[in-house]
């Protein structure tokens, strides 16, 4: 092959796992691809190195190779270096769109140090069947892989285990199979955890504030506290009373509502299914609860609170889910029924508890700030003057769609002139004897059937966009009266759904001003500084709080 030389030179590396990034193969990758650009005689900018670090093969949308994708569209790059063809997708199918759209639609040459790199149009078809061979054999690896495991989980041998709160997972070393023992340390929290739990009802806000008291840290301690969460899932882990742990257990799966919506994910699979029991390999491990009536009392108490916990704190906040702090995060319902306190807080002092908040806007009261907003809203919607100038400006967005449909209906229109033009045509046709019948009639029905295809399309068009293009007085009177009466009837549901359509976010800032931001324009507004509020994390049994 001509060596090329003397062009502008892109770089693209990437790996995909986090032991992957730790060993510095993605820097090994790079290096050697800049000593091939080098030898080749280009010129590599450093914004022209594009490298994912940690990312899967198997996933289109990656930040790198998005940037690389554009910049080889804006033409800032003449050619493009990979380690090998795995990089850009291990997906086939992709691979084979990413060189098709580098190659043959932006022109620029791909350079693989560890593939063909062809030459004609021979050598590609060598280079996409070697690489349909490289992705059937990387499909058979991980199935000769899962099998492998599978089989020796069968006979007894613990494979890939990852050891719960309390217990350490011994690798395989010579003379030594792998192993699950208990963390002496770990054991004495979990039995902790359940006897507050079990035997003196504590709630998981207390026990979370209890650990951090005395400086417990959750197992992996990426943080200082522990959530809900975690716990939770410890009151309820079987191992501890049972001894086994379960090979094969679950399995990785696409998240169907992923709490992250973001445009790019390093994995797919972030979400976990449970296989039928039956598919489960149990091993057997330590026990750390040795009373099982321990455990099936803290079950009891967790089953209580699931049933009556939501009863205890229920509180219908209007706004949820619509609440903001001045600092950007959302704010959250927040108070203790028993004493009828509820406050809209900064969800920072909420989940971050027992730490300190790094916001320090004071809490609202829910109650005061729900009835308020509400009766303004129920007011704007029974308004004469505000429902006569939103059904006004609905019926203009009606008559611009309609204007739209008359063009449709124009073109339509003009089409069925085309095909009566034609229909003439042949009659002339037949009658001059150019046609015979059988062929005159074939068109002829042709024609025609389209023609009632156009008409249909119109009358449907016309029909379906009728409107009064002027409401009476009397037509927005009877609306009000109608709209007073339904208000007037709404349950908190009701309320809610109202709430959701029209308003988009309500922002309290630090000194307790409200700013309401509305999708119908008349209704975004200020509602003032209207009441204060206290700085505390929790209300205080008996104090009564306006806000």
């Amino acid at each position: 092959m001509d060596k090329i030389s003397g062009l502008k030179a892109g770089l693209y590396a990437r790996v995909s796992t986090g032991r992957q990034e730790k060993e510095e193969t993605i820097e090994s990758q790079t290096e050697e691809i800049k000593i091939k650009i080098t030898s080749d005689n280009n010129t590599l900018s450093p914004e022209h190195i594009f490298a994912d670090n940690g990312w899967s093969g198997s996933i289109l949308a990656r930040p790198a190779l998005d940037n690389l994708r554009d910049a080889i569209k804006a033409k800032e790059i003449d050619i493009v270096y990979v380690y090998d063809l795995g990089r850009l997708s291990r997906d086939f199918t992709n691979q084979l769109v990413l060189i098709k759209e580098i190659e043959e639609e932006c022109g620029v040459k791909l350079i693989s140090l560890h593939d063909i790199n062809p030459e004609n149009e021979e050598h590609g078809f060598v280079r996409n069947i070697l690489g349909s061979f490289h992705a059937y054999e990387r499909i058979k690896i991980a199935e000769r892989f899962r099998r492998g495991k599978l089989y020796k989980a069968k006979n007894g041998v613990l494979v890939n285990a990852q050891a719960p709160y309390g217990y350490d997972y011994i690798p395989k070393s010579v003379g030594r199979e792998a192993g699950i023992i208990i963390n002496i340390e770990e054991a004495k929290v979990v039995r902790m955890i359940y006897g507050w739990v079990g035997i003196e009802r504590m709630s998981l806000t207390q026990v979370r504030k209890k650990l951090y008291e005395m400086g417990i840290k959750p197992k992996k301690a990426r943080q200082d506290i522990w959530t809900n969460g975690p716990i939770c899932r410890l009151l309820r882990n079987e191992t501890y009373v049972t001894g086994l742990v379960y090979y094969n257990k679950g399995e990785a799966v696409e998240a169907i509502k992923p709490n992250n919506n973001t445009k790019y994910k390093r994995v797919k699979k972030t979400s976990r299914k449970l296989r039928p029991r039956e598919e489960w390999i149990p091993f057997t491990v330590p026990k750390i609860i040795e009373d099982e009536r321990l455990f099936d009392k803290v079950q009891q108490v967790l089953e209580y609170n699931k049933k009556y916990a939501s009863n205890n704190r229920k509180y219908d906040y209007l706004l949820s889910g619509l609440v903001y702090c001045d600092c950007g995060t959302r704010r959250i319902g927040d108070g203790s029924s028993t004493h009828g306190h509820h406050y809209y807080r900064c969800a920072q002092r909420v989940h971050r508890y027992p730490l300190e908040s790094t916001c320090k806007s004071r809490g609202v009261n829910a109650s005061l700030l729900d009835g308020i907003l509400w009766t303004k809203l129920r007011a704007f919607l029974s308004d004469p003057v505000a429902l006569r100038s939103q059904a006004v400006r609905w019926v203009g967005i009606h008559n611009e769609q309609i204007g739209g449909n008359q063009t449709e209906t124009t073109e339509i229109q003009k089409r069925i002139n085309e095909i009566a033009e034609e229909e003439m045509r042949y009659a002339k046709a037949y009658g001059s004897g150019a046609l015979d019948f059988d062929q005159f009639t074939l068109l002829a029905d042709e024609l025609k059937n389209r023609k009632k295809v156009f008409i249909s399309r119109i009358e449907k068009a016309d029909q379906n966009h009728k409107v009064d293009k002027v409401l009476s007085t009397d037509e927005v009177d009877k609306l009000c009266a109608y709209a007073k009466e339904v208000l007037m009837e709404m349950g908190v549901e009701d309320r809610k759904d109202t709430i959701h359509d029209i308003i988009e976010k309500v922002i309290i800032n630090g000194s307790g001003e409200v700013e309401v931001r509305g999708y119908l324009p008349e209704f975004s507004q200020k509602l003032g500084q209207y009441a204060k509020s206290r700085n505390c994390g929790v209300t205080k049994c008996g104090e009564v709080d306006p806000v």
